[in-house]
């Protein structure tokens, strides 16, 4: 958002390099770490750490719009006939209003809210229904309705000629923008589908909720079924005051060189350059570029909907100086987490890209968590912190915290409560977020049994599309608990360490190992036949094989000779014979060998060859 752009434009830039982010962070954690963890291995070889696993956490579930094939009366929804995602966003989600026992008896808004995921419901199995799809304002046979035209006037703040850019509008958004039609389209499509989940997840401060309210008031499930009670009660379409603007530039360059404009970039074109999109409440636009991972797009979009979408006050700034910035930025780096099949999406859950650095943090470096009174302050006094990455990630692990229990937690209405203070809504009118409680002494300890995954925990919430970045490291999770996880071919950090993974696991999950940038497998089950996957991995940046059994043909083996940049090979089997190879690597920055067969010649050869390398940092005691 443009009022926090020198913190979310360095930010987004974190993010969109997450993995130099992560390896810098954990080099260094790793050396406060090692001492400790080479006394742990000497006093309980082989065995694991002895943490209590956390209860699993959940995700939150939301339906998706669906398309009808013409000709075709009926979908099959049902669970046996569900895609791969959509089956295990079924499984390990729960719907916002049953994470908080609202069901038919409620009252109120309460009421309204179940409705309104009736309404969803019953358009999942009937998806021809012409009444609910009008409602909902779909279009007869897609999932949304786009239209386009050629630009004519575009707003003061771009520069462009008519002609010189399309306009698509969707039922919710407006979309001024120079990528290609394909790219046009898929935008407007995952911008509806954010949509749909942010009002399903946060309908009680929604601007449709009364609406929503009116629409549906003498709906009688028991006695009247939903399509005939629309056909007959609300013909009308479910219409708001407004469309959301997006500017969709067609490549990065071309976004740099837009947002650099001063009405734009309000003088710090430089921050906003390095981002990967953002929101400007004060044009009231969001700004993107075409990108493979779609997380940034939804964590500005939710910023776009609290923003514009929500029952505010509109003359009220209150995200300016709120004291709950923290909440701000961290129910966005929430919504970043969603994941959607065909049919169904979900927000959270232990997979989230945002979760594995923090749960590096928490449960390897053993950073503390911050609890919320340290992540409070306005804008300004979050712009004044030295610790800006770990800050987010901390305000992100404490939205995760409080969103994704499928109990009936106290810490999940808080977050509501707190986001009604922040956008000035009122939702008193929703019983379920009243009973409300403040955070229990032990609340920081909780956060950890949180992070800490278990075998059950992966059983009962699979991951339902293709993860980028796995960290399960200190986790309880044996043998069987990896063999649980799908391929993961487009993962680009994945984190094993101290969990008995051997070579077929890492082989299996990671696959052809194109996309890996940092693999750490300290402490595993791990044998040199793990060269062949690292043989696989032509672009890694940072390899962790420390305290294995790995020996010289593994470091042969390494063919990202000229991006790999740390190497950990502390503990392992090898000799001055991998010396050679290690020389060779023009980028190689840091590297321990400690506690392996290298002599002091080997050392001296290696320093020799890269005069400014970070030899043995870890400075293990004799």
């Amino acid at each position: 958002m443009d009022f926090s752009l020198h913190i979310v434009g360095g930010e987004q830039q974190r993010h969109r390099n997450s993995q130099a982010t992560n390896s810098g962070f954990i080099s260094v954690m790793k050396c406060r770490s090692a001492v400790a963890f080479f006394l742990a291995v000497v006093a309980i070889g082989n065995t694991t750490l002895d943490i209590t696993a956390s209860d699993a956490a959940d995700r939150t579930r939301s339906f998706l719009p669906i398309a009808v094939t013409p000709g075709k009366d009926e979908l099959n929804t049902t669970n046996q006939d569900l895609e791969p995602a959509d089956a295990a966003i079924l499984r390990s989600g729960v719907l916002p209003t049953e994470a908080l026992g609202i069901g038919p008896m409620s009252r109120g808004g309460d009421l309204d809210w179940w409705r309104y995921i009736e309404v969803w419901r019953a358009h999942h199995e009937n998806p021809a229904s012409t009444s609910i799809r009008r409602w909902l304002t779909l279009p007869q046979h897609d999932d949304v309705q786009i239209t386009t035209r050629s630009g004519r006037g575009a707003p003061k703040f771009l520069p462009w000629r008519p002609a010189s850019f399309v306009v698509a509008q969707t039922p919710h958004f407006e979309i001024l923008s120079r990528a290609s039609t394909d790219t046009t389209q898929k935008v407007a499509r995952d911008l509806e589908r954010f949509y749909w989940t942010w009002t399903q997840i946060y309908f009680p401060l929604w601007s449709g909720r009364d609406q929503t309210a009116i629409s549906l008031a003498q709906w009688d499930p028991e006695s009247s079924n939903l399509s005939d009670y629309l056909s007959k009660h609300a013909a009308s379409r479910l219409s708001l005051r407004r469309r959301h603007r997006v500017v969709l530039l067609p490549d990065e360059r071309s976004y740099q060189l837009t947002i650099s404009y001063p009405q734009i970039s309000a003088g710090q074109a430089s921050t906003i350059a390095a981002s990967a999109g953002f929101y400007s409440d004060t044009l009231e636009t969001s700004f993107f570029f075409p990108q493979d991972d779609a997380s940034g797009m939804a964590h500005e979009t939710c910023h776009q909907l609290f923003e514009e979408a929500s029952d505010r006050k509109r003359s009220r700034k209150t995200t300016l100086s709120t004291k709950n910035f923290w909440l701000v930025e961290g129910i966005a780096g929430h919504f970043e987490s969603l994941q959607t099949g065909s049919q169904l999406a979900c927000v959270g859950g232990w997979d989230s890209n945002r979760l594995q650095y923090a749960r590096y943090q928490t449960l390897i470096a053993r950073a503390p968590v911050a609890s919320i009174a340290e992540l409070r302050g306005d804008r300004h006094d979050v712009q004044r912190r030295s610790d800006l990455a770990t800050w987010y990630s901390q305000a992100i692990l404490q939205t995760h915290f409080a969103m994704d229990d499928a109990a009936k937690s106290p810490r999940r209405k808080n977050i509501y409560l707190a986001l009604a203070e922040i956008y000035g809504i009122d939702i008193s009118d929703f019983a379920c977020l009243h009973q409300s409680h403040p955070a229990s002494p032990d609340e920081d300890s909780r956060v950890d049994r949180f992070l800490m995954v278990d075998d059950h925990h992966l059983i009962a919430h699979p991951i339902p599309g293709s993860a980028t970045t796995i960290c399960l490291a200190g986790c309880e999770v044996s043998l069987a608990g990896w063999k649980t996880l799908p391929q993961l071919p487009q993962v680009h950090w994945f984190d094993a360490s101290r969990t008995p993974i051997d070579d077929e696991q890492v082989a299996r999950i990671i696959g052809d190992a194109t996309s890996l940038d940092q693999l750490s497998l300290e402490a595993t089950k791990i044998t040199p036949m793990v060269r062949e996957t690292i043989r696989r991995a032509t672009d890694l940046r940072e390899l962790d094989l420390s305290w294995t059994p790995i020996d010289d043909s593994v470091i042969e083996s390494i063919a990202a000779d000229k991006t790999i940049e740390t190497i950990w090979l502390t503990g392992t089997a090898i000799t001055d014979a991998s010396i050679a190879k290690l020389s060779k690597f023009p980028n190689l920055q840091t590297v321990d060998v400690q506690r392996t067969r290298v002599n002091d010649a080997g050392l001296q050869q290696l320093r020799a060859a890269i005069s400014d390398l970070d030899l043995n940092p870890l400075q293990l005691t004799p």
